[in-house]
């Protein structure tokens, strides 16, 4: 794992094995990233959701024996999150997403993505807390 911060934007990068056993390691730096923000109980809740499905749709379409990274940046109270790992075949476009994913994702996020290029699977997402959207 690594970290960046200092008085600007905070950054970690957490890279492991692309198992789904290991996912809950990217929801918990995810909800201890915004614990210290304007980030409620609910908001925190629907975070560790959103990163929770976006992490597996990366692993469900990644290579076997891999590796996930997961990417976090924090500013102004908003977190983004990209999740990537490699995928079979070289092909690029989307990847899809089924439809019980994408409406915990459409709840739990702001913005996400979902896609395949240069032989890798990315998916993103964006959350604000609720204090700060309306």
């Amino acid at each position: 794992m690594t970290v960046s911060g200092g008085n600007g934007p905070i950054r970690i990068t957490l890279t492991l094995p692309t198992g789904a056993e290991h996912i809950r390691l990217a929801r918990l730096v995810a909800s201890g990233l915004v614990a210290q923000l304007d980030y409620g109980l609910d908001d925190v809740e629907d975070l560790r959701i959103a990163v929770d499905e976006l992490c597996s749709l990366v692993v469900e379409h990644a290579r076997p024996a891999s590796v996930l990274t997961v990417a976090y940046e924090v500013v102004d109270h908003m977190i983004t999150v990209r999740a990537a790992a490699p995928t079979e075949g070289a092909g690029s476009g989307q990847v899809e997403a089924d439809e019980l994913s994408r409406l915990i994702l459409m709840a739990a996020a702001d913005e996400h993505t979902l896609s395949s290029a240069d032989g890798e699977v990315v998916a993103w997402m964006r959350k604000r807390p609720a204090s700060a959207t309306g």
